[in-house]
């Protein structure tokens, strides 16, 4: 526990009080195992409908749909009182969509439909519109009724293996994915939609199988490096996590997301110069990255190299003034450099996304006396001294009231 510096030697009490070390790992994330791996979302949300191909008049402006009756091709057994009432159908459900009535709007398209129901964007614009509702059943029931029309097309087969995978049926969201590989071997979502299943199925050799598939007919692809080195790296295998990123960089040099996540391993593996050089590649292809100005500030900081990580970490918050962790260690630079409105601007921002944390309301009570804020200051700390005595912490709770009585003295 830090001691109350004397007042009688005439230094700065908020100069010689130092700041509580946060714990940067627990805000950072990204250099703690369960938060890296977690950098990878479900890839089957994502490849399924990765682009989802709506029906021309769905997601299209309002004022296309009013310029062209054309926006479907024309059944040459309607007639031309049909095809009018189609069109002005067509126009509605447009209208409905763009103002997010997607009830209103799939209606409209049934009334479509029963006018020409050989059209199968009529029923796949119906499916895409269940889905934004999460009306999983609905939508399956329509992807369906569209394939039956369409059967070789493909984003209809997609937008069928995300609505059985939103309803739960996984094995039938699989099945699908495995007869687009067979109708079209070289479709890399289909890949991917198929590994995230094994994932979530617990199925890791399988999913690690799918990838190396992958790999064999896009031999470049980023994402399904980046997937194995997740996979790898929840195994607490490492160095074969960091090789296939390695792999991955050889065939994708500008991949600034395989530097970061190659800077995070190297770091668990107790690499940081490796990790640096990682990161000043993402910084040469995205001078602007803020996680990477981040890792660099942190890794600065750790070498003891306070000015150098500084200029990192103030780049950081300037590309995302958002970024916690930055905030966190950029307070402490800014505290020793008693630069206090500065320092109180990013304690607050860490203390806004962890308000129960007693170490940040302690030095931003610290950051705030500097600028001779005294109420505003003990408040904080009076609330940090509570916040460590619910912990049990009562060496931080010590410490909070022997600054509490260190103010008084001022």
């Amino acid at each position: 526990m830090n001691q109350s510096p004397s007042l009688a030697d005439g230094a700065n009490p908020v100069v010689m009080t130092r700041p509580i070390r946060l714990s940067l790992i627990k805000m950072a994330g990204w250099v703690t195992l369960a938060s890296w791996v977690a950098c990878l979302t479900p890839v089957a949300q994502a490849a399924t409908v990765a682009s989802p191909e709506l029906s021309p008049w769905v997601g299209q402006e309002a004022e296309r749909a009013s310029d062209s009756p054309l926006w479907i091709a024309q059944t040459s057994n309607l007639s031309s009182a049909q095809q009018d009432r189609l069109n002005d159908l067509l126009r509605q459900g447009q209208a409905r969509v763009n103002a997010k009535d997607y009830g209103a709007a799939i209606a409209i398209y049934q009334q479509a439909a029963q006018i020409d129901p050989q059209q199968p964007r009529i029923f796949s614009g119906m499916a895409y519109l269940y889905l934004q509702q999460e009306k999983y059943p609905e939508a399956i029931a329509a992807y369906r009724q569209a394939l039956a029309l369409d059967p070789n097309n493909l984003t209809f087969r997609y937008g069928l293996a995300q609505s059985f995978y939103g309803n739960g049926e996984e094995g039938e969201a699989m099945a699908v994915y495995q007869d687009i590989l067979s109708r079209h071997p070289r479709e890399v979502n289909a890949y991917l939609g198929m590994a995230n299943l094994q994932i979530k199925a617990g199925d890791d050799s399988g999913a690690t199988a799918t990838y190396e598939r992958l790999l064999q007919v896009a031999p470049s692809n980023a994402q399904a490096y980046e997937a194995l080195a997740n996979l790898f790296s929840q195994q607490g295998d490492y160095q074969q996590a960091l090789t296939y990123l390695i792999q991955g960089l050889q065939a994708n040099p500008k991949q600034d997301r395989l530097y970061l996540r190659a800077a995070s391993l190297q770091l668990l593996l107790n690499d940081p110069s490796a990790a640096q050089e990682n990161l000043r590649r993402v910084l040469a292809l995205n001078p602007d990255h803020a996680e990477a100005n981040y890792q660099m500030g942190y890794l600065l900081y750790q070498a003891n190299d306070r000015e150098a990580a500084l200029t990192y970490l103030l780049k950081a918050v300037q590309s995302n003034p958002d970024l916690v962790a930055a905030h966190a260690l950029l307070g402490e630079l800014l505290l020793e450099r008693q630069q206090y409105l500065r320092a109180a601007v990013s304690y607050r921002k860490v203390a806004e996304a962890n308000p129960n944390d007693p170490a940040i309301l302690y030095n931003l009570g610290l950051a705030l006396w500097g600028q001779e804020l005294s109420p505003q200051a003990r408040s904080n700390i009076e609330l940090a001294i509570l916040f460590y005595e619910r912990q049990g912490d009562d060496a931080g709770a010590d410490r909070a009231r022997e600054l509490i009585n260190l103010m008084s003295q001022n």
